[in-house]
């Protein structure tokens, strides 16, 4: 029971830390290592620096409701302050921009498959979860959903 708790612990202090940490590390060594003075390079960036300040605001906001994302949805509270008054599944949204960023920053034909894979994904995770707070949470749900952007 105890190494259980523990092991799953370490395993969402490391998911909550270091996936955020090492793809913000990631954006700013190409701002600087692969800059290039065209117009997709500069659309890249600020669709990336965007996209990682939702992602850090959502983030932020969350604090102790925070979830990996795997697995079944859960439900601790229904965050609406911050960040999520104004946008739905920023987290997502967050980390779908800062992919997208990167990838016109680095034109790379590895990157982009990744990245389309994990857009796909996250767009896929964010309907699961929506459907699943509907019919957990109902009405609450759905009029937070109205106020809301996506």
């Amino acid at each position: 029971m105890v190494t259980e708790k523990s092991s799953a612990l370490i395993k969402r202090y490391q998911l909550e830390h270091l996936v955020p940490l090492a793809l913000t590390i990631f954006s700013v060594y190409f701002w600087f290592n692969k800059f290039h003075q065209n117009w997709i390079y500069f659309i890249g960036l600020i669709i990336n620096i965007v996209g990682l300040l939702i992602w850090w605001s959502a983030k932020i906001t969350l604090a102790e409701n925070w979830d990996a994302g795997y697995g079944k949805p859960k439900i601790k509270k229904l965050v609406t302050q911050g960040i999520y008054s104004k946008l739905r599944h920023p987290l997502y949204w967050g980390i779908n921009l800062t992919l997208i960023g990167l990838c016109l920053i680095h034109l790379d034909i590895f990157l982009i498959i990744a990245s389309i894979i994990i857009v796909i994904h996250f767009c896929w995770r964010m309907r699961v979860e929506t459907n699943f707070l509907i019919k957990n949470l109902g009405k609450k749900y759905i009029d937070y959903k109205n106020k809301t952007w996506f």
